[in-house]
């Protein structure tokens, strides 16, 4: 999709480049990122690349020594990875406070509350045996 706009959105302006960029490539990024949010590093550089390139062209500074991380805060993007976690907070809100049915579901009560150094919202962290389930949404979002 960002190659599309490259080649027919090359001469715009930078506002519409960026309006395209978020209303095109960003939304497809970001589908149902609090489900399938990667944890190795190597796919969330994937990711965070494309937002890079897209910067580039958005600028259309593709100078070597431009730092893209400036690029991306005059555009105020910020990283895909913060999104993504902002995304997967505010649905972990939505399941614990609106819906008693997924809560029940999803949610663990914790093991044990005290009442000197805990709150009554505390949420049980599920055990987990590999990295790939330990890092998928529950336990993840549970953690933090």
């Amino acid at each position: 999709m960002l190659g599309y706009i490259r080649r027919n959105f090359n001469l715009s302006s930078s506002s519409v480049k960026l309006l395209l960029y978020k209303s095109l490539v960003r939304s497809k990024l970001e589908y149902a990122a609090s489900i399938w949010d990667p944890y190795q590093e190597t796919l969330i550089y994937q990711l965070e690349s494309i937002q890079n390139r897209a910067a580039r062209f958005i600028l259309s500074n593709y100078h070597r020594n431009s730092s893209v991380s400036a690029m991306k805060s005059s555009l105020s993007l910020p990283l895909l990875s913060q999104r993504r976690n902002i995304s997967r907070l505010c649905l972990f809100h939505k399941i614990y406070y609106d819906n008693p049915i997924l809560k029940r579901k999803f949610i663990t009560p914790p093991c044990n509350v005290s009442a000197r150094i805990d709150h009554r919202h505390k949420v049980g962290i599920l055990s987990c045996q590999t990295n790939h389930f330990y890092n998928s949404f529950n336990p993840s979002t549970s953690a933090q």
